[in-house]
Formats: C-alpha cells, sequence, structure tokens
C-alpha cells in the first residue's frame, strides 16, 4: 500500500482555506479554520523559507504555490513516511488543483462548497 496522507489543507495566503481532508483513521483532527490562518502566518513571516514542521509522530509538509495567484498545499503524514514521497503526493494535488481551478481562484469569494466535489476525488485517491 502507498502513502496515505493523515491530513490535507489547501488554504490561501491569507489563510482561508480552500478545503481540507482528513483520513478516517484521525479520531480528532486539527481545526482547518485555527490551522489555516497559523499556517499563513507563519509562512508569511518566514517569507516562505519553511518547507516542513516535524513532530513526534507526524510532520507537516507545506508545497508553495504562486501562480495563478499564491497558496499552499499542506500535508500531514506519519514521521516514517519519506520527505520525497510526500512532496510527490503533494506535487500531484497542487496539480489537480491547479487543473480544476487555476481560473477560478482568482476570483474566488470565500464559498467552501464550492471545492466539495474536488475533495470527494481527494478522498477516494489519496485517504
Amino acid at each position: 500500500m502507498g502513502l496515505k496522507l493523515q491530513e490535507l489543507w489547501i488554504i490561501n495566503k491569507n489563510g482561508l482555506p480552500y478545503l481540507s481532508v482528513q483520513s478516517k483513521d484521525i479520531v480528532e483532527g486539527i481545526n482547518p479554520m485555527i490551522f489555516s490562518g497559523f499556517m499563513s502566518a507563519v509562512q508569511n513571516l518566514a517569507e516562505d523559507s519553511i518547507d516542513a514542521i516535524k513532530m513526534r509522530n507526524s510532520k507537516i509538509m507545506i508545497v508553495p504555490v504562486k501562480v495563478p495567484v499564491p497558496f499552499f498545499v499542506i500535508g500531514r503524514s506519519k514521521t516514517k513516511e519519506k520527505d520525497s514521497s510526500i512532496r510527490k503526493q503533494l506535487g500531484k494535488i497542487r496539480d489537480m488543483f491547479l487543473e480544476e481551478f487555476s481560473i477560478i481562484i482568482p476570483t474566488w469569494e470565500g464559498d467552501l462548497s464550492f471545492f466539495s466535489y474536488f475533495k470527494a476525488q481527494l478522498e477516494e485517491r489519496f485517504f
């Protein structure tokens, strides 16, 4: 079985989440609104120089996107997973998201239900 993410967030540079997904194995995930704001603040303060946060049992990997608008694809996985595998998976998710929404996200007005069908695709493929 391949790499499975524990949680995923796609957030804009201002800290608003486009979507978040968590594994069914996660009993209590991280609140996506709080986490998105936190990660946006960290990235803005660090000027996009943070690409990973490692903890005891898990790690958070960050893939920044600059064009068409700045946003972040962020995934949490178990610490035993290879960084290169996580980055590759997050890159696939970024590419899928851009293919689907690159024209729309510059004018997105905050309706999270807009991304629900895409969230279902991610759950099926990566979780």
